[in-house]
């Protein structure tokens, strides 16, 4: 972390901001974790009111640091002024996070990077999803972020990545002999990465009309999950060396099936018009690559189903089927279980003998469950300090988001209908199908 650092959201009194940034701030700043921080200036459009109400909520002592400027990111005068604000900070890290609309990332960085021009003080930029919407357009916004900034002052983040189960994940498989002996197609069936939410789209209609659920959920969250599931070890436990293997199993990710659906009641929603955009959809990858050869990976994301679930299930092969016999039933796969909403938990899952007093008796299926303690409440508080501290390990690099999109951008914006599934309903049919047809089923 800089000796000395100020911060400044664009966007500063937006969902994102009040909801997630601030609080996490407060919480980080009341914890002593920000020991650093000089200033922090929440930009916006809004009126100052709409400031205050967010400033009354924060940790009084980083009530004391906050700043708000009047701010358009599409008007050079606003930079002007915002020019005025630095030149004040000679010597401090600036560190400028865009919480905007994706619309405005390109006027606000070119802005910016024709500011910072007139400064050397060292910088950072954080830069929210969606990045891009199509794979030009995320070529095109990296293209423009190195004009004005190096790779390492940069930061596309994915608050997915803060989450402790994400983490976890990579521990258990990488400290672990026993976990990473088996991690690969000798013993995996198959793997379920799922983020299932009761929600519809609450009042974001237009914006994710535009968008929806491959875009919005598929082409980041859903893939940087596989990709933190079926990376290689890292020869060395740096953020460049993690991010190379992340690039190399993305590189090898081929998605091969892929449906699309849509909730009943979607085309009511304010602010929608689209009568083709997916609020569902559910695709089979492979990876080819000698790890995870001929081991189907299997995502599925929605809105308006009947629980909120988030987590990664790794599904191991089944026992012979001589020992089947022997015992006259089917034992359960067993699996390996990230769970990080509703819970932070790990589960694995076996099979034991029950206490019946007969030796060849049918297992039944036994669980352990582990819930992650965490010092953080929100993922964003895990983000926000790997920015001060100058940890890219966990966000995304410019490759990397340009194979995301290489993966997905056949499946964009198709013209063919998607299927309609009721509210509520727990797996729409032709998802279930998808496994089925296969042999296998969700565990959910």
């Amino acid at each position: 972390m800089s000796e000395s650092f100020s911060l400044f959201i664009l966007g500063g009194t937006g969902d994102l901001a009040r909801k997630k940034l601030f609080p996490s701030l407060s919480r980080l700043y009341a914890k002593g974790y920000l020991k650093g921080l000089d200033k922090v200036y929440s930009l916006a459009r809004s009126k100052r009111e709409d400031w205050e109400k967010i400033a009354c909520s924060l940790d009084k002592d980083l009530g004391k640091l906050c700043n708000f400027l009047p701010f358009d990111a599409k008007d050079w005068n606003s930079y002007q002024e915002l020019g005025r604000v630095i030149e004040k900070l000679q010597g401090q890290e600036l560190i400028f996070f865009l919480s905007l609309s994706p619309y405005l990332f390109e006027d606000a960085i070119r802005n910016l990077g024709r500011l910072l021009r007139n400064y050397t003080n060292p910088r950072k930029i954080v830069i929210e999803k969606p990045f891009g919407f199509d794979l030009s357009s995320a070529k095109r916004l990296n293209d423009l972020l190195h004009r004005y900034f190096i790779e390492e002052e940069i930061y596309r983040i994915d608050h997915f990545l803060g989450k402790d189960t994400i983490q976890n994940l990579f521990s258990l498989r990488f400290s672990n002999t026993i976990f990473e002996g088996i991690w690969n197609r000798n013993f995996i069936d198959h793997v379920q990465i799922v983020a299932l939410e009761r929600v519809g789209v609450e009042g974001r209609g237009e914006f994710y009309d535009k968008v929806g659920a491959i875009r919005d959920m598929l082409q980041n969250h859903m893939l940087q999950m596989l990709s933190f599931t079926a990376m290689e070890p890292p020869a060395y436990m740096m953020e460049r060396f993690i991010r190379d293997e992340k690039v190399k199993v993305l590189r090898s990710t081929k998605l091969e099936k892929l449906i699309r659906g849509q909730y009943e009641g979607y085309l009511q929603e304010v602010g929608v018009e689209s009568s083709k955009r997916e609020t569902f959809v559910c695709a089979k990858f492979v990876v080819e690559n000698l790890r995870w050869q001929g081991v189907p990976f299997y995502l599925m994301t929605g809105k308006g189903l009947s629980k909120k679930l988030t987590q990664i299930s790794i599904v191991f092969k089944e026992i012979p089927k001589s020992f089947t016999k022997l015992l006259d039933c089917i034992p359960k796969q067993n699996k390996i279980i990230f769970q990080s909403a509703p819970d932070s938990k790990l589960s694995i899952s076996f099979e034991l003998r029950p206490p019946v007093g007969r030796f060849m008796a049918c297992p039944i299926e036994t669980f352990m469950e582990y819930k992650f303690p965490t010092e953080f409440e929100e993922a964003y508080e895990v983000l926000l300090l790997d920015i001060f501290n100058g940890d890219q390990s966990l966000f995304i690099r410019g490759d990397e988001i340009e194979a995301l999109w290489e993966i997905v951008e056949p499946y964009l914006d198709r013209e063919d209908d998607p299927f309609i599934y009721p509210k509520g309903i727990r797996i729409p049919k032709p998802a279930a199908e998808i496994l089925s047809k296969e042999n296998k089923e969700w565990f959910l």
